[in-house]
């Protein structure tokens, strides 16, 4: 796919953000700035919270405190609503529901229903050789594998022409080169100026590409540089070690 050139991706403000379910805290007040054109890592321990605190900044469970995504306008003192991208940590699909990839990603960037037109537009074409799905438009999305799903997702999020990518542990079920190729288009993205907050696990993948960690353990307990962080943590003989030697 082609990723313009230049994208002014926006800042996401949190202030005395939580999340509560029923008596559950699940998450405790966090005030941070995930700063605009940042790509920002969000790891912590399983059950930790991290995919609640996506959730509630794409709005889909209720918070309190504030979350403001700011995104860029041409008029000072004014507010106009960007695009955003989202890849979900699992993508569930009935096996036997009928839909293929052509339909379903017809169905995701058309306004039309999909029986109005079959024909594939190019930049998707393109966008689908770059995540080695181009021969898989004819296969049903619930017989993909994992990482091929993972893969569909992340082309149809970036289909969107968003400036703002949220994504929860996109690296599932990929294998090395698949890997590979999604980091290349999240680097390209980034590169342009896009926003991107990445749950992820891979130690690695955040020291080489990531600007800021933010560690939530029912909170945010430490945001900084990921060689500061891996410094003060990873060094160190703690119970996090052994997470990020994975």
């Amino acid at each position: 796919m082609t990723i313009p050139n230049t994208l002014t991706g926006p800042s996401v403000l949190l202030e005395q953000t939580s999340v509560k379910e029923g008596d559950q805290q699940l998450l405790s007040a966090i005030t941070t700035e995930f700063k605009a054109g940042g790509w920002h890592a969000i790891l912590g321990p399983n059950g930790g919270g991290k995919s609640t605190l996506l959730k509630a900044i794409l709005g889909l469970t209720p918070h309190q405190g504030s979350i403001t995504i700011q995104w860029p306008t041409a008029e000072p003192n004014t507010q106009s609503q960007g695009r955003l991208g989202y890849l979900p940590q699992s993508m569930p699909f009935d096996a036997s529901l009928p839909i293929s990839v052509r339909d379903y990603l017809l169905m995701s960037l058309s306004k039309k229903p999909i029986w109005f037109s079959r024909k594939i537009p190019v930049e998707v074409e393109v966008a689908l050789n770059q995540v080695q799905l181009n021969d898989k438009l004819d296969r049903k999305v619930g017989d993909l594998s994992g990482g091929e799903r993972q893969r569909l997702m992340l082309a149809t999020a970036l289909l969107q022409a968003p400036t703002l990518l949220i994504l929860d542990e996109p690296m599932t079920g990929l294998d090395q080169q698949g890997q590979k190729d999604v980091l290349n288009l999240l680097s390209e993205f980034n590169t342009a100026g896009g926003t991107i907050l990445m749950v992820e696990h891979n130690w690695q993948i955040v020291k080489q590409h990531c600007d800021q960690v933010y560690w939530i353990d029912k909170g945010l307990e430490y945001q900084g540089t990921p060689d500061d962080f891996f410094a003060s943590k990873v060094s160190q003989s703690n119970p996090l070690q052994p997470e990020f030697m994975e």
